[in-house]
């Protein structure tokens, strides 16, 4: 008995400093209410260690006291004896994560864990945006946070959790195998709690323990490679919240979030826990408006094999006079053996595309049928360059080919250092493209010998753009850059403070270009000084196209922005998507785009104005290409769609 009011029951778990019991509130003589009373030892054999065990049970009592969300414990009451002081807290009912994964007969679903991805992510963002400082948890793994019979989620044992300064350092502290690697240097911020959810989230993937195994490995031991039915995507998102450096991380729960509603919109948390404090603070979360009919198409020409039977979703809207009936919208599908993430790119009537099955396809635009399919080591999520009778691809063996257009035989090939995810530019006998070594490289387009070779500090997966005597590049370091076309040479150099996936566009000597800060930028093409910046919630991934002093350009917030080159100032904004990572194709005042939610949208480029939506079988990552009346696109479901405009 504690205080003569708390009945100590059993031992809930035990710390370095500190046990938590399970107790029963006698003060309440008609009901059982349960509690945890937290006890921690300041008795010390010096004053220093004494006053800082003291200091910090202070610290985790006030912290507690300030904060109200339903994922964290409430505070009931404090006192101390005999060398010893006590924090009663709510009771939380449940299990651990560490002991589901430890009796779990099989890995767990992935919309499980995204469920629970999103539970967490929800109360980092409240903690995060505390005010006046945030708060950093800190020691975020599977045994603090607890799984209610309910199915939510709460975060146990606030004791070195801390407000963040910037640049202030500290004691390391933490766990070993969740920490990031800052917090070893005593370091506290934000983005170590995205990395320690992604090292949690890691652990419930593959049931490996990051505590067995040699810090900071993760990138060495892919998810997939120990559970193989994880999507693509979702090891992505653990890549990039697992990320060495804090700034190749998410920039905030909130971006987390929103990548991950991006694999599965229809993963909720369970009800009481799906109020983000995004919607808390006013904002809102981009996520489309449901489907209203389900309607089945057959008409997929697929290899000769026959139709394949199409289902997919659409939204009746209304339609400008003459368009046709969203029934018809499907002219052919085909099947590809693994993701289409890349681009198409349409000559002569013949559409070029990668796909994650390891090919490069050339598909008959107008009946789907294959002309010839070309074989790679590795997925290609590039999109090809042609010119003349030949086509340009780098794909993720590392290497990069040139095929002819005619029969799909490859006339040469170039290897890089690392994949290669960046899509050609081919201009004066040069074929440019970057690759995750870090590297911009320009072969000669005929022979495929090195003419000049660029470092940047990051991986690049942006796209050149040729102009004038110079291509266009952005990094993973953060830069964008101006290469002279001849020998390589830096003309220019314009960090912009986050990785840039982004590819640029130039008109009236003005680059626009996303950055994943989500900035839209424009920098002079002769200094590149920034002339103006168009700030978004969230990153930008997709490219802008231009046309007529505007630029139009989606954000991973799922918004379409039309911008004047100029200035930067918006003409409008159209909110069509949860996320928009496609670069919009343009055809007769139209604008097309593909959505993470697995849309097709045509979007009317005067005001913004949806004309129609038509919902394909997995998110579009793809950027339209359009000819003869036909738009061709992939899809995550393994699939190249030809669509009527």
């Amino acid at each position: 008995m504690l205080e003569d009011r708390y009945e100590i029951l059993r031992i809930c778990g035990r710390g370095g400093m500190s046990t938590v019991y399970a107790a029963r509130d006698l003060r309440f003589h008609h009901v059982e209410r349960m509690c945890a009373v937290k006890e921690m030892q300041v008795a010390a054999p010096d004053d220093h260690t004494r006053v800082l065990r003291i200091a910090t049970f202070e610290q985790e009592a006030a912290m507690l006291a300030t904060l109200s969300h339903h994922a964290i414990p409430k505070i009931f009451d404090t006192f101390s004896g005999g060398g010893l002081v006590y924090l009663v807290l709510e009771f939380i009912e449940g299990e651990n994560l560490e002991s589901v994964i430890d009796n779990a007969p099989e890995p767990l679903p992935e919309a499980t864990m995204i469920n629970w991805g999103l539970q967490i992510l929800e109360v980092l963002e409240y903690l995060h945006g505390h005010a006046p400082e945030p708060i950093v948890f800190r020691d975020l793994k599977p045994s603090n946070i607890m799984l209610k019979p309910d199915g939510r989620l709460s975060l146990i044992d606030f004791g070195i959790a801390r407000t963040f300064q910037p640049m202030q350092k500290g004691t390391m502290i933490g766990t070993e195998g969740y920490a990031p690697p800052e917090q070893y240097r005593g370091i506290a911020e934000p983005r170590g709690d995205i990395y320690a959810l992604g090292a949690t989230l890691h652990h419930l993937a593959t049931r490996t323990d990051p505590r067995s195994e040699t810090p900071f490995t993760f990138e060495q031991r892919p998810a997939r490679k120990a559970n193989p039915d994880l999507s693509r995507e979702f090891e992505e998102i653990l890549t990039r919240s697992l990320a060495y450096s804090a700034a190749d991380r998410f920039p905030s729960a909130q971006a987390m979030a929103t990548a991950l509603r991006g694999l599965n919109p229809d993963v909720v948390a369970p009800a009481g826990a799906n109020k983000s404090a995004s919607q808390n603070s006013g904002k809102t979360t981009g996520i489309a408006p449901p489907v209203k009919n389900l309607t089945q198409f057959g008409t997929t020409f697929i290899d000769g094999a026959g139709p394949e039977h199409v289902e997919a979703e659409s939204e009746e809207l209304p339609l400008p006079d003459g368009s046709l009936p969203v029934k018809e919208r499907v002219v052919w599908a085909h099947k590809t053996g693994d993701e289409v993430r890349g681009s198409a790119v349409i000559h002569h009537r013949r559409a070029l595309i990668g796909s994650y099955d390891r090919h490069l396809y050339s598909i008959d635009q107008s009946t789907g049928a294959v002309n010839w399919r070309f074989r790679c080591h590795r997925g290609v999520v590039a999109r090809p360059a042609i010119a003349g009778d030949y086509a340009y691809v780098g794909a993720e063996d590392q290497s990069f080919y040139c095929v002819r257009m005619s029969n799909g035989r490859m006339e040469w090939t170039f290897r890089a250092a690392m994949p290669i995810r960046s899509s050609a530019s081919v201009a004066n006998s040069r074929v440019v493209f970057g690759a995750d070594d870090g590297y911009c490289y320009a072969l000669d387009s005929t022979t495929g010998e090195l003419r000049w070779r660029q470092r940047t500090w990051g991986p690049v997966r942006s796209s050149p753009a040729s102009h004038q005597d110079s291509f266009l590049i952005g990094s993973d370091d953060g830069a964008v850059y101006r290469l002279n076309s001849d020998d390589g040479r830096i003309v220019w150099r314009t960090p912009l403070g986050a990785r840039i996936f982004s590819s640029a566009g130039v008109d009236s000597g003005v680059v626009i270009i996303g950055c994943n800060n989500g900035g839209i930028y424009g920098l002079s093409f002769q200094s590149g000084d920034i002339l103006w910046k168009q700030q978004t919630p969230n990153e930008v991934r997709a490219s802008p196209r231009i046309l007529g002093g505007v630029a139009y350009i989606g954000g991973t917030d799922g918004a379409l922005y039309a911008l004047s080159t100029s200035d930067g100032s918006e003409i409008w904004r159209t909110q069509i998507a949860n996320q928009i990572t496609s670069t919009v194709g343009i055809y007769s005042g139209y604008g097309y785009v593909g959505t993470i939610d697995g849309y097709v949208n045509c979007v009317n480029l005067r005001d913004g104005g949806t004309v129609w939506r038509y919902r394909l079988g997995g998110p579009v990552t793809s950027t339209p290409a359009i000819g003869d009346g036909v738009l061709i696109i992939g899809s995550l479901d393994h699939k190249v769609y030809g669509l009527r405009l």
